[in-house]
């Protein structure tokens, strides 16, 4: 048996055994009267699915497939005073490596007023799924594909012409460029959901209105927690709470995509052009069984080419609409679409072409809820690509998720 297939049959038989001490903690679960001074809880999940080691669909920037995958969680919060908390997320996928996914002090510095400072590794500022990405509150398996999805482009190596970057499309999972790093590396989907960056966060809350602002290291496609030769961030996103539970959010961000080592090697009139610039809305509303959520993010990329007569830039845009609907106390239903798709470049052939290969997703799941703590799903996933060696695969799945 594989590491991988160990871990998946330990993380499942955990989930298992851990089924009839949820049920049995069911009475316990109170609000308790005074703020707790520390709070602990995690997850843990196990998907299984087909392997996909050809048309990588569900290939993450953490090189794993995110439908055939074992994660468990921790995280806590201590908070010595009411000013001041430190909260850890500790993360590990396929028992490959256990790291910090989060760990930052938060400080409330007006009890009368809802700004919160934080810093260290903090949560994303720009979109809205990147902070739902795990555990209940995404209701299908998989993730959406400009969060998960990987675009052809990576930080550390670059297309010296619009001829390099086309031969790469729907090669995200090992492109290959003339400039920079030659080793083995994935390349980066629009917003990364499985990274979080090292920076300072300064949120706001009042009523119905809602507001954070970042500096952070890495762009939003590569966030960084050490790395101090990536590039660095400005985010900001602002929402509006609209009466019967709605919500409309507006995202933006800005930082440097290339790497410093990268960077060098272009002309030096060309360094400039190494921004990554995004923008976003979110939207969601719920009433009664229904929650129907939807997001459009589109981004930019400057790119230093030594061929001076390609365009300056490179975009791609994505959406995706979900919606969920609980049947029973403990049954429930969602689907998503979902769409991503690549600004035209004209190589030396002339005809213009998509940089990246534009792929659409659609996937529903079914979920049961076994006890208090404990969910099972089914679920579909369907795409189909405009290039590639496979343009059209489905994939079923299964999840056990519990959480404490």
């Amino acid at each position: 048996m594989s590491d991988r297939s160990r871990a998946r049959t330990v993380v499942l038989v955990a989930l298992v055994c851990l089924a009839p001490a949820a049920a049995a903690a069911q009475a316990g679960d109170t609000v308790p009267a005074a703020p707790a001074r520390v709070l602990v809880g995690g997850d843990l999940s196990g998907i299984l699915g087909p392997s996909d080691a050809i048309a990588f669909f569900n290939y993450t920037d953490y090189e794993h497939n995110a439908l055939r995958l074992a994660r468990i969680r921790l995280y806590g919060e201590w908070r010595p005073s009411p000013i001041v908390s430190f909260i850890v997320e500790v993360r590990t996928e396929d028992t490959d490596s256990i790291e910090a996914s989060a760990a930052y002090v938060r400080v409330r510095p007006w009890a009368g007023h809802a700004i919160a400072i934080q810093a260290g590794r903090i949560p994303p500022v720009i979109g809205a799924f990147s902070r739902r990405a795990y555990g209940r509150d995404n209701p299908l398996i998989g993730m959406p594909l400009a969060y998960q999805y990987l675009t052809s482009l990576r930080p550390d190596a670059l297309p010296a012409t619009a001829d390099d970057l086309l031969r790469m499309r729907a090669r995200g999972w090992r492109p290959d460029f003339p400039i920079g790093s030659k080793a083995i590396s994935p390349g980066m989907p629009l917003v990364s959901a499985s990274r979080w960056s090292t920076g300072v966060e300064v949120r706001w809350q009042r009523d119905w209105f809602e507001a954070a602002g970042a500096w952070s290291l890495g762009p939003p496609g590569m966030p960084a927690a050490v790395d101090f030769t990536a590039g660095r961030q400005i985010s900001g996103r602002a929402a509006v709470v609209l009466p019967a539970g709605a919500t409309i959010g507006i995202s933006a961000a800005r930082g440097r995509w290339i790497d410093e080592d990268a960077l060098a090697l272009v002309p030096a009139d060309q360094r400039d052009r190494s921004a990554q610039t995004t923008v976003g809305v979110d939207a969601e509303v719920g009433g009664g069984p229904w929650l129907v959520r939807a997001e459009w993010l589109r981004t930019s990329y400057a790119m230093p080419w030594t061929d001076p007569a390609a365009p300056a830039d490179v975009s791609a845009w994505s959406a995706f609409v979900e919606a969920r609907r609980r049947l029973h106390a403990r049954w429930q239903v969602a689907v998503r679409l979902d769409r991503l798709s690549f600004s035209s470049l004209a190589g030396s052939a002339g005809v213009a072409t998509p940089w990246d290969a534009p792929i659409d997703r659609a996937e529903a799941a079914v979920a049961f809820r076994a006890t208090r703590r404990l969910e099972v799903r089914g679920g579909w996933q369907h795409n189909w690509r405009e290039a590639g060696r496979v343009r059209e695969r489905g994939f079923p799945a299964v999840q056990a998720l519990f959480w404490f």
